[in-house]
Order: structure tokens, then sequence, then C-alpha cells
């Protein structure tokens, strides 16, 4: 019986559907998933995966995506698609309506969606209400990002009159494993399979950032 040859088309066109079915898995949610400085505080995470890393996915599985509809193209005789090409050109040429409609509604939806107009907006509205939802007050860090500060940083900004070492010191205490006092929040969280939120309060300190310190307020993300 002759083996058959590896079927590169299939191979293809099995990678695009799924990597299109991550797309789609990842942008849902996304669209669903609380503000940046939300899921970075708290250790929000779905099917195991933090925000930041279904960003990844759906980063990569789009370029893997276009990657392999490139190979797709490729795949076939370059005279053939280009000959189908123009005859579905033609066709879509001898259909005006159906034509200009679709052309119609590609226009309205860039613009409307840019423009910020119904019915596009409600379902931007929808998202920035979902995102909004997973918000409480005692889950809010006390100035956005504060995961990325360091123990040196939580000491000029919360605590001037506590050094870094201290601080280290008391969530040493505590059982955390704290490599220095250059060590973000969310590094100590991760290496303690904690959160950001956690490792902060485990150093009882005011919240409220001291006057005159210097990091902004940031973007809300």
């Amino acid at each position: 019986m002759k083996q058959k040859s590896f079927s590169w088309r299939a191979w293809i066109s099995i990678g695009l559907f799924l990597s299109f079915f991550m797309i789609l898995v990842s942008g849902i949610v996304l669209y669903l998933a609380p503000a940046g400085r939300v899921a970075n505080w708290t250790g929000w995470n779905i099917l195991g995966l933090t925000k930041t890393e279904w960003q990844h996915q759906h980063t990569l599985f789009s370029l893997l995506f276009a990657i392999l509809s490139v190979f797709h193209l490729f795949s076939v005789n370059w005279k053939a698609f280009w000959s189908y090409l123009r005859s579905k050109t033609g066709a879509g040429l001898s259909k005006p309506a159906e034509t200009a409609t679709i052309l119609l509604v590609v226009l309205l939806t860039g613009f409307g969606t840019y423009y910020k107009l119904p019915p596009f907006s409600l379902v931007i509205s929808l998202g920035d209400n979902l995102t909004d939802s997973w918000e409480q007050a005692e889950q809010q860090p006390p100035v956005p990002h504060t995961e990325r500060f360091t123990l040196r940083d939580i000491s000029t900004r919360f605590a001037p009159e506590t050094t870094p070492d201290i601080l280290k010191e008391k969530l040493e205490r505590q059982g955390l494993d704290i490599r220095s006092i250059d060590q973000t929040l969310e590094s100590i969280a991760e290496d303690n399979n904690t959160t950001a939120e956690q490792v902060f309060s485990r150093l009882g300190i005011e919240s409220r950032p001291s006057s005159g310190s210097g990091r902004g307020e940031g973007r809300r993300r």
C-alpha cells in the first residue's frame, strides 16, 4: 500500500481553524476581562491564564493566523489564484447592489466605531460596563499599577519613615521569599503564588500615598 504524502494544504487549513478559534476565545475573554490595573492587582485569571497572558495568546495567534494565511495563499497556484480573483471581482462588479451594500457596511462599521455612533457605541459601552463591573473599592490598588512598584518604591511612596530593608524583613518573617528590595510586588507575588494585593496588605502600611511622592497616577488600562 502506497503511503500518502504529507498534505501541507491540510496542515495549513487545520492550523488556520485552530488559530482562528484561539483568536475568537481570547478576544471574548479580553472583552469580558477587568481593567489591567484591577486584573494585575488582584491576580485575576481565567482558565489559569492572567489578562496579560491572554493578551499574549491573542497577539501570537493573530500573528500565526496571518502567517498561515500567507502560506495558504502560496499553496495555491498563483496564476490560478489571480484568475480566480479576477473572475470573482468581475462577478462582484456585475452585482452592483451586493458590492455597494457590503462596502457600505464595512465603511459604516469603521466610521461608526471611530466616531462611537450607535449601534457600534453600544457594543463599546457594554464592554466598558463589563470591565468596570469587576471593580470593587477594596480591590483598587492605591495608585494605578502599584503592582509594578518595588519595595524601594513602596518605602518612598507610602512609608518614607520605613526603609526598604525593613519592608523586606517584614515579608520574610511572614514566610515570603524576597530576592531583593528592587523586586516588584508583581514579581514577589508570582514567586510566592499569591497576588500583588495580598503582598501589599502584608506590609501593613497606609495605602494612601505620601504627599509629594514621585509617581503620577498613570492611565487607566
